[in-house]
Parts: structure tokens; C-alpha cells; sequence
């Protein structure tokens, strides 16, 4: 058991994070903690995060990488690309109208589709919902 230095609660050592250069092995922050810290400050320092992606996202090695998996993906989900470029040129032809999310309301959306063979059918969902439709966590930094 250990006690974190930020929330004064003990917890489980597996409750920590690893860390080398502590005594005991571990942080003295939980993980509960740290992530809080992790989230506030890049929400306080969001235009800092952005310019430093947009930076380092111009070398030429890490345009070339996300450009490989990019291309993996595209071949080894034709169907779904095939889906999404469809319905993006629905889009911007005016065949097909972004809505708002359907659960929540959110303006801003993206299309889901609940079968790949019908690329204009879609649902409209936010990226918080789309991502648990999807089965994957999705993060509010709110």
C-alpha cells in the first residue's frame, strides 16, 4: 500500500505508476491523479500541443510513416475506404446533409456506418459517441 502525495489516499501499489528513480519503484501520484494532471495541462496549454504537432507532423520521416499507414489501412480495409470516400464526396456534392449528432446534440459530427456496403446510409454521431458505437474509450477533457 502506498499513499498518493496529491489526494492523500492510500491505494494499491499497482494503483501507481512505475518510475525508476523513486525508492520504492514507483510515482508518488496515483494514476487517477496523474492523469488528471496530464489532461489539465494540456487543455491549458492546448495551442502549445497543436504547433508542436503541426511542427513535428512537416519531417519528412514522420509524413512518410503516416503516409505508409495510411496506405495499409486503405488496402487492408478496402470496403470501409471505399465508404468513407463516398460519402465524403456525398458531402461536398450536396447529396448528402451533415446532421448533429443524433445522441447528444453536438454540431460538430461524423458519419458512422453500421454497413459498409451501403455508404450513404450513415448515422451522425460526435467523436464521444462514435468512438463507443466503435467499442473504444473516448476521453472528455470537460
Amino acid at each position: 500500500m502506498k499513499t498518493c502525495f496529491k489526494c492523500k489516499t492510500e491505494k494499491p501499489l499497482g494503483e501507481f505508476y512505475r518510475h525508476p528513480q523513486m525508492k520504492d519503484g514507483r510515482l508518488n501520484k496515483c494514476k487517477e491523479c496523474t492523469k488528471r494532471d496530464v489532461s489539465s495541462n494540456y487543455e491549458d496549454r492546448r495551442e502549445y500541443y497543436a504547433e508542436y504537432e503541426r511542427k513535428r507532423f512537416q519531417q519528412p520521416k514522420r509524413k512518410a510513416a503516416a503516409m505508409e499507414y495510411q496506405r495499409k489501412r486503405r488496402d487492408a480495409n478496402p470496403e470501409k475506404y471505399r465508404a468513407s470516400y463516398l460519402t465524403s464526396n456525398a458531402v461536398r456534392d450536396g447529396r448528402l446533409i451533415k446532421q448533429p449528432c443524433e445522441v447528444c446534440g453536438e454540431k460538430k459530427a461524423q458519419a458512422h456506418h453500421d454497413d459498409y456496403s451501403k455508404p450513404l446510409d450513415v448515422r451522425w454521431l460526435c467523436r464521444k459517441h462514435h468512438l463507443g458505437v466503435h467499442g473504444k474509450q473516448s476521453y472528455d477533457f470537460k
